[in-house]
């Protein structure tokens, strides 16, 4: 935690973090956690190495998201959906993004990540933010603090840079006009498949070809280095049926709490406090800073609304564009000057300068809550007794940590620590590290395993906390190095690649046959005899259509339009699996250009920029893929693939 304390140090995070009230609403929850140093590196960007376990994780992330979307997807399905090529094209842009908006010298402030992090609903409790809850949800998910604020950064400076180019756009009426004509627009199409599928089955490869290609290429049949894995985990959980807890300890505990609760103030009434804040900082001294504050005060006593005034002069960037508001504050909620203050001023009316550690504050009641009761034994005994029985498990587990982090160093094994504690060794089967399943699958526990201590030196690790109640120490107990598949499990796969190739040279071939006989004038039957298959028909295709093919369509309506009664001249388009398409269009249609009412008009216009806005940020990333300094190792993403 204390990358995050002395990220909310200055006049902002004192004020923010002690009051823990501002009223923040924000949805989302970022997925900045895919560091680590494990696995093979599959892609280099702008001196930035991305692993094999960075693409696996992200993968993992994307379809545990889409899996909580949609809880019947079909399994099959969400592996099209989330490739790891795909994704690892998707980190690829968002280095070079990054590093592009670095360069552009495009930063956010800590007190603007701050003010962002203060707003996620999973780190609040009670509608205000928690440290405590900040620290746990992070840990839960295998993240740190310091991680979790980089990427939070970076997140918002990608942002900034795309908006650069995505809400810069517009568009005219005339535009509008257009773009619904040929956007609604539809064609007809006449086309010819030479599908490579069909081809790969037309040829047979023999046992002596498999077997040498397999003999000539084995670094690509290679497994990975692969561990068995002994590992101990304590859990708070183990100590929770320890532990009992008996109405007088319940009752003690009351007492103790209402005794507090009554120093702190419970009973008093609630306030609505809004204030404005003149920091000190090295522009402004002490007496400078209350100068600008009896200016705020001057503007107010003149009829400026607090509101007003805030939004002008207060550094408080948290809450003044808000009017000042710190939302409903208790006693103890404050610093104490402003306790002190507030305690003698009437809602409505404005303090006299406050001097804090944050700086000059000028402050107002805006509001009286209903003053709170002290609950009773009744009431809150059942709370009591969880949270004291979830105190003492604690207090069991820290005391075994405490001792298993000893004997971690002490012995050469788990067997023995793991006795001493009373839990047991788990040793998993063969796994390849980067692939392995939780809990050695958290970025610290991997982080550990790749360590020289661990993986290297061969010994214990030392003890990893996943989070507040749950701890972890690894060893590696086995490992087998690289070896070759044998020949049985990659036979199969080899002959399929053999017929694939063998297809894909009889389909250039034919692709190159197809392109003369087109520039020597035949028609698409020609074509369609040469290719072996029928001519087919598709009527009424739209742009951005799929059918029959993404690359047919947006080749449709690439071609110039034509006298009415004619077709376009035959042109011929290659697929992503290397099939081979003939096609012509015979038909064009305009789109509707009915006139739209003012609102449906202003509304198509914004949607037409953002259109064309992300049209352009498109070329940008791709001017930034073209110049950019990658490096792609797409055959390590998978274990058994090497170079």
């Amino acid at each position: 935690m204390q990358e995050f304390r002395r990220f909310v140090r200055g006049p902002v995070g004192k004020v923010l973090l002690a009051a823990i009230i501002l009223p923040f609403v924000i949805s989302g929850f970022y997925g900045y956690f895919v560091g680590g140093s494990t696995g093979d590196v599959v892609a280099e960007v702008e001196g930035s190495k991305i692993t094999r376990s960075v693409v696996n994780q992200r993968v993992e992330r994307v379809r545990n998201m889409l899996r909580e979307q949609s809880p019947n997807m079909n399994p099959a399905l969400l592996d099209s959906f989330v490739r790891p090529e795909m994704v690892l094209d998707g980190i690829v842009n968002e280095q070079l993004i990054l590093a592009a908006a670095e360069q552009s010298s495009m930063v956010f402030s800590e007190q603007q990540v701050a003010a962002d992090i203060y707003k996620v609903p999973l780190f609040q409790e009670d509608g205000k933010f928690s440290e405590q809850r900040f620290e746990r949800e992070l840990r839960a998910r295998g993240m740190n603090p310091q991680s979790y604020i980089q990427g939070l950064r970076q997140d918002m400076i990608k942002e900034q840079f795309r908006a650069g180019f995505m809400q810069t756009d517009f568009s005219l009426p005339s535009e509008l006009n257009e773009q619904r004509r040929l956007g609604e627009q539809s064609r007809d199409i006449r086309y010819a498949q030479l599908d490579i599928n069909s081809l790969r089955k037309q040829f047979s490869v023999s046992d002596e070809e498999v077997k040498a290609f397999y003999d000539e290429n084995q670094g690509e049949f290679m497994r990975p280095e692969e561990f068995k894995v002994s590992y101990v985990e304590l859990s708070a959980d183990k100590y929770a049926d320890q532990v009992s807890v008996t109405d007088e300890d319940v009752k003690a505990e009351y007492d103790v709490r209402k005794s507090i609760m009554e120093e702190a103030g419970a009973g008093d009434a609630p306030r609505q406090v809004s204030h404005i804040l003149i920091e000190v900082n090295d522009d402004r001294d002490l007496e400078q800073a209350k100068v600008r504050a009896r200016e705020a005060a001057k503007a107010i006593a003149g009829g400026e609304s607090f509101a007003d005034a805030a939004a002008q002069y207060s550094d408080d960037s948290g809450s003044a564009q808000s009017g000042g508001d710190l939302g409903v504050v208790s006693k103890g909620a404050l610093p104490e000057e402003m306790e002190d203050a507030i305690a003698d001023l009437a809602s409505g009316t404005v303090s006299a300068p406050v001097v804090t550690d944050a700086g000059v504050h000028l402050i107002k009641v805006t509001q009286e809550e209903t003053a709170r009761a002290l609950p009773s034994l009744a009431e809150l005994s059942d709370q009591i007794r969880a949270d004291l029985k979830k105190a003492r498990a604690e207090a069991l587990l820290n005391d075994d940590v405490a001792k298993l982090e000893e004997l971690l160093y002490e012995h050469a094994d788990l067997q023995s620590p793991a006795e001493q504690v009373g839990t047991s060794v788990v040793t998993t089967d063969w796994v390849d590290l980067a692939a392995a399943d939780a809990p050695l699958s958290l970025p610290q526990v991997q982080q550990a395993l790749n360590s020289d201590q661990v993986r290297e030196q061969g010994h214990n690790s030392d003890l990893i906390e996943v989070d507040p109640t749950r701890y972890i120490a690894v060893r590696i107990a086995e490992n087998k190095s690289p070896e070759p598949m044998p020949f049985e499990e990659v036979s199969f796969a080899i002959r399929e690649r053999l017929k694939g190739e063998h297809a894909m040279d009889k389909v250039q071939q034919l692709n190159e046959d197809a392109q003369k006989s087109i520039d020597d004038g035949a028609d698409l039957a020609a074509v369609a005899d040469l290719f072996g298959v029928e001519v087919e028909e598709q009527e009424g295709l739209q742009r951005g259509g799929a059918e029959p093919s993404m690359e047919v369509v947006n080749g449709a309506f690439g071609a110039p339009r034509f006298e009415e009664g004619e077709a376009s001249p035959v042109a011929l388009t290659r697929l992503g699996d290397g099939s081979v398409v003939a096609y012509q269009v015979t038909r064009v249609a305009d789109g509707n250009a009915e006139p739209l009412s003012d609102a449906q008009q202003q509304a198509a216009l914004v949607e037409l920029a953002n259109v064309e806005g992300q049209r352009n940020f498109r070329q940008v990333v791709a001017l930034l893929r073209d110049e950019g300094d990658v490096e792609l190792h797409p055959s390590r993403l998978s274990a058994n693939q090497g170079e």
